[in-house]
C-alpha cells in the first residue's frame, strides 16, 4: 500500500506539472509557441486605387504565409495626404508607410529626423538606378524602398481607332483634328474627370507649358509671376479647348468614374495615370486599350509627367521590433518575383530589377519615356500646400469659363497666398 500511494502521489505531481506547462501555452498570446513573438504593425498605404490595393492584399497575403509572427495592417483611407501630414505633425506616425521621395515634403521629413535611413540595406541594389537616382534625400541618402514608376498619358481604345481609321497623333493639332473625328461619328473623343481635376491640370500643364513648373516655382520663391506668360497663355487655351471635345458631365466626375466609363466603351480616349490601368482591366478585361504622349505642338516639345511612385519608408520614431518587421516586409517586397506579381496585379510598371511590364500596347509610351523628355510630379519642385490650391484654382477657370488672362492672375495669386513666409 506504501508503494500504491507513493506512485499515487508520484502520478499526481506529473499531472500538476502537465497542466500547469499547457496552462502556459494557452495563456492569452500563447496560443501556440509559433505565435509567442508576434507583430502586429500598421502599413498606411496612400493609394486608392482598387487594382493597387488588391495588390498589395495578394503580397501581404503571401508574406504572411511565410512570416505568420508579422501581421501587415494596411490602412487606407481618404484624403490620405492631409491625414498622413496630420499624424506626422501630432507625433502619430505609422511604423510603415507609403510617400513620395522626390517631393519637398518628403525630404523635411527627412530632416526633421522622421523617416528611417535605408541606405545600406541590401534591398537598395535591387532597385533600378535610373529611378533610384531620383530619390536621394538632400544628405545623399535613401529613405524609402522606391517600387515603381508612374506616368500620366493618354489611354485610347484601340477597336474605336481601328475602326474609325484613326491615326495616334503626335503634334497638338493632330490631337485636336482626333477629337473633332470622333465627335463628328457620335463618339465622346475624350473623358475629363473635373472634379477631381488635379491630375489633368499636372499633365496638361506640364504637356503643354514646358517649363511651366519652374515657372511656377520662382513665383512662390518670390521671382516673377505668371501673368502675361504667353507659355502659360497657350497651356490655358488648350486646357479649355479639350473641355469642347469631352464628356458634358465632366464636373461631377472622379478619376475612378472616368476609368470605368473608358473601360465600358464611353469614349475614345482619357487622360489618366499608370494607376489607372488596373482600374481599367478590372472593369473590363477585355478591352484593348494603348497609350500615347498628350502632345504638344511638336513632338519635339512633348514632356510626359513620370516619376518615382509607390515608395515604401519606415518610421524612425518606430520600436525597434516594429522596424525589424518593417525590414523584413521590405526586404520580402524587393524579390523580383513578388515584385512581378505586384505589377501584375496592380498595373504599375515596377522598378525593382528583374521584372517585366507585360502589356505590349503600352510599350511605345514606356519607350517614349526613356528616350523622351520627361517631367517629375510639381510637388518635386513647389510645396504640395501650393500644388493643392493649384488644383482649385484650375477647376473655377473651367466652371467659371474665366478668361486666360484670369486664370494667370489666378495662379500668381494662389502662389503667393499659399507660399511658406
Amino acid at each position: 500500500m506504501r508503494k500504491s500511494a507513493k506512485l499515487s502521489i508520484i502520478a499526481v505531481l506529473l499531472l500538476s506539472l502537465v497542466l500547469t506547462a499547457c496552462g502556459k501555452d494557452n495563456a492569452p498570446g500563447n496560443e501556440n509557441s509559433g505565435k509567442s513573438d508576434s507583430i502586429k504593425i500598421e502599413f498606411f498605404q496612400q493609394q486608392g486605387e482598387e487594382a493597387i490595393q488588391n495588390a498589395y492584399r495578394k503580397v501581404i497575403a503571401d508574406f504572411t504565409k511565410e512570416y505568420p509572427n508579422i501581421i501587415i495592417d494596411m490602412n487606407t483611407v481618404p484624403d490620405p495626404v492631409k491625414v498622413l501630414t496630420s499624424r506626422f505633425a501630432t507625433n502619430d506616425i505609422p511604423p510603415l508607410f507609403t510617400d513620395y521621395p522626390t517631393q519637398l515634403q518628403f525630404k523635411e521629413k527627412v530632416k526633421n529626423g522622421y523617416i528611417e535611413n535605408l541606405s545600406d540595406q541590401p534591398f537598395i541594389k535591387n532597385i533600378n538606378q535610373k529611378y533610384l537616382d531620383m530619390t536621394p534625400a538632400d544628405d545623399g541618402g535613401y529613405y524609402s524602398l522606391p517600387y515603381a514608376r508612374n506616368y500620366m498619358a493618354v489611354y485610347y481604345n484601340i477597336d474605336l481607332f481601328e475602326q474609325n481609321g484613326v491615326k495616334i497623333p503626335t503634334t497638338y493639332e493632330e490631337f485636336i483634328e482626333v477629337c473633332k473625328q470622333f465627335q463628328s461619328k457620335g463618339i465622346t473623343p475624350i473623358y475629363l474627370p473635373l472634379k477631381d481635376v488635379g491630375h489633368t491640370f499636372q499633365a496638361t500643364n506640364i504637356a503643354f507649358a514646358p517649363g511651366g513648373v519652374e515657372e511656377m516655382s520662382k513665383v512662390a520663391n518670390g521671382e516673377g509671376q505668371i501673368e502675361g506668360n504667353q507659355v502659360f497663355l497657350d497651356f490655358a487655351k488648350k486646357l479649355k479647348e479639350l473641355t469642347e471635345y469631352a464628356n458634358k458631365d465632366a464636373f461631377g466626375v472622379s478619376n475612378q468614374m472616368m476609368q470605368e466609363a473608358f473601360a465600358n466603351g464611353q469614349a475614345a480616349m482619357i487622360i489618366s495615370g499608370s494607376y489607372g490601368r488596373g482600374n481599367i482591366k478590372l472593369a473590363n478585361p477585355d478591352l484593348k486599350f494603348g497609350a500615347f504622349p498628350l502632345p504638344n505642338d511638336t513632338a519635339e516639345t512633348t514632356t510626359v509627367l513620370s516619376g518615382v511612385n509607390a515608395s515604401l519608408s519606415i518610421s524612425a520614431k518606430a520600436k525597434p521590433e516594429e522596424k525589424e518587421a518593417a525590414l523584413t516586409f521590405l526586404k520580402y517586397l524587393a524579390r523580383p518575383e513578388v515584385a512581378q506579381k505586384w505589377s501584375d496585379v496592380s498595373g504599375e510598371p515596377s522598378i525593382i530589377n528583374g521584372t517585366t511590364y507585360g502589356d505590349e500596347p503600352l510599350q511605345p509610351l514606356l519607350d517614349f519615356i526613356d528616350n523622351g523628355n520627361v517631367h517629375d510630379w510639381m510637388s518635386s519642385k513647389i510645396p504640395s500646400a501650393i500644388v493643392t490650391e493649384l488644383y482649385a484654382t484650375t477647376q473655377g477657370y473651367l466652371i467659371n469659363n474665366d478668361t486666360p488672362e484670369q486664370y494667370l492672375k489666378n495662379i500668381d495669386e494662389t502662389i503667393k497666398l499659399n507660399a511658406v513666409k
